[in-house]
């Protein structure tokens, strides 16, 4: 039998990413968009970067408006990370209408329920149904 969560990974809507975009590219736009020169950008944005760890590390949260809040953390085993807590009008950003641009592998999944998806993985599985 299989599981509802190989139904949802089959024919549930997932973003298609693109390439990830880096440093200097993120400074050129920015840079396009402000006035500022790219280097000035990049150093800036790099300095965030030692920012956060130097506050992290002496276990002090970073909260940078309209990007979130770094948190430092550590696990069972002593080995320390940051958490990043997307900042609400980011998350909300994405979500207006007509917000998100990329492509959507079956966009047309999107809102479907339990006995939906278990429809679609019957049918074309039907040696293996769906156990919900």
């Amino acid at each position: 039998m299989a599981k509802l969560i190989q139904a949802y990974k089959a024919y549930g809507p997932q973003v298609e990413l693109g390439h990830t975009i880096q440093l200097d590219r993120v400074a050129e736009w920015m840079a396009m968009r402000t006035g500022l020169n790219k280097s000035e950008i990049m150093m800036t944005l790099q300095e965030i970067n030692e920012a956060i760890l130097f506050f992290n590390s002496q276990g002090i949260p970073v909260k940078l408006p309209g990007v979130g809040t770094f948190t430092p953390s550590i696990d069972g085993e002593g080995v320390f990370k940051v958490n990043l807590r997307a900042d609400p009008a980011l998350k909300k950003g994405m979500n207006s209408p007509d917000r998100y641009n990329g492509p959507v592998t079956n966009r047309e999944n999107i809102g479907l329920g339990k006995a939906d998806y278990k429809a679609l993985w019957d049918t074309a599985h039907p040696d293996d149904p769906l156990e919900i």
